[in-house]
């Protein structure tokens, strides 16, 4: 399928914006990673099937929607920088259920893991991450559930450089990406600059 950014909106320019200024809190920036998610998640599902469900409304029972088979969709959390992202997904499908997972790059999700999944065959999967740098994180955990006979695949990022939202797109034509924005830039953070240590304030003291 092809992939999705967003990184023209105006919305996303100016939540991008707070995620990218060194002179934000660890919590302000958690929060414009919410916001960010929960954007990109309104996209995906404007792509998803509702139906009708009975709500009580103040002038008595009226219709309103819900997404089709919500229940069944489980949003897997690339730990830790994906976490805040996921919130924001979680607000959007909020019966959804969440699995935290540490995929090693190029190896993707331990036994102990897939088994937390649950059953794979036929179910929707919505994969989230804060930054696609190469996909090696990625990559294999998308592989295991291809191979597990996943219904439906999605993957949901805040930023991914050109090169690799380009390749991932040609790569993996059945997976649906969401990126709030692709960059030029291809930088893998590290110390000051790695997103989970400006997320939750675990900088280090000095650059080695």
């Amino acid at each position: 399928m092809p992939l999705k950014h967003y990184t023209e909106r105006h919305a996303v320019r100016l939540l991008a914006t707070e995620s990218r200024r060194t002179d934000t809190s660890p919590f302000e920036l958690s929060r414009s990673h919410v916001a960010l998610g929960r954007f990109v998640a309104a996209e995906l599902v404007d792509d998803l099937p509702l139906e009708p469900r009975p709500i009580q409304h103040p002038q008595g029972q009226r219709q309103g929607w819900r997404v089709t088979g919500e229940h069944e969709i489980v949003i897997v959390t690339l730990m830790r920088a994906g976490l805040y992202a996921a919130e924001g997904v979680r607000e959007m499908l909020p019966h959804a259920r969440v699995v935290h997972v540490s995929p090693k790059r190029g190896v993707g999700l331990s036994r102990a893991e897939l088994d937390e999944l649950g059953a794979v065959h036929g179910r929707r999967f919505v994969l989230v991450d804060s930054v696609v740098n190469t996909g090696a994180s990625m990559e294999p955990v998308i592989a295991q559930l291809r191979e597990g006979g996943a219904g439906w695949i999605a993957v949901v990022a805040l930023v991914g450089p050109v090169p690799a939202a380009e390749r991932l797109e040609r790569d993996h034509p059945d997976v649906h990406f969401y990126f709030a924005r692709v960059s030029e830039n291809q930088y893998v953070g590290k110390g000051s600059t790695d997103t989970g240590n400006r997320l939750f304030g675990t900088l280090p003291n000095e650059e080695p």
